[in-house]
């Protein structure tokens, strides 16, 4: 241990009497030896100041990390529910596009001459859909 931080606990050696000549620091209760030299005071205050200053800074970082790793698990509980409801809407694409096959056969409204667009529109409708969700 240094004589220095000796002297701020009062346990200098070089001291006749260390508790004889001690007196308080008002502003944080620091018991400090007269003469000591108020440089030295400063740079102690300036560390402490920077240890709380760094620690808040640490602790910044961690909640910072703790919140981008809970929006990363929510976002990725997310993709997943849209990946099985891309695939659900693509089993009932499937479905409603055998059943206008199945249907375009028989139904004499899709064969009639006032509606010679109908199946083509149909037809375009479904390759989009079916290509726009791969």
């Amino acid at each position: 241990m240094h004589v220095h931080s000796m002297e701020r606990f009062g346990t200098n050696p070089l001291s006749q009497s260390s508790t004889s000549c001690l007196s308080e620091d008002s502003q944080d209760g620091n018991i400090l030896m007269p003469g000591v030299n108020s440089l030295e005071e400063k740079k102690l205050k300036r560390r402490q100041k920077n240890r709380a200053a760094a620690q808040r800074s640490r602790q910044k970082h961690t909640e910072k990390a703790d919140e981008l790793h809970q929006q990363h698990e929510k976002l990725e509980q997310d993709n997943t529910a849209l990946k099985k409801e891309i695939e659900t809407l693509k089993e009932e694409l499937k479905y409603w596009t055998q059943m206008l096959k199945n249907h375009e056969s028989t139904c004499p409204d899709m064969l009639t001459p006032s509606l010679p667009t109908q199946t083509p529109i149909l037809h375009w409708l479904a390759e989009e859909l079916n290509q726009g969700i791969q």
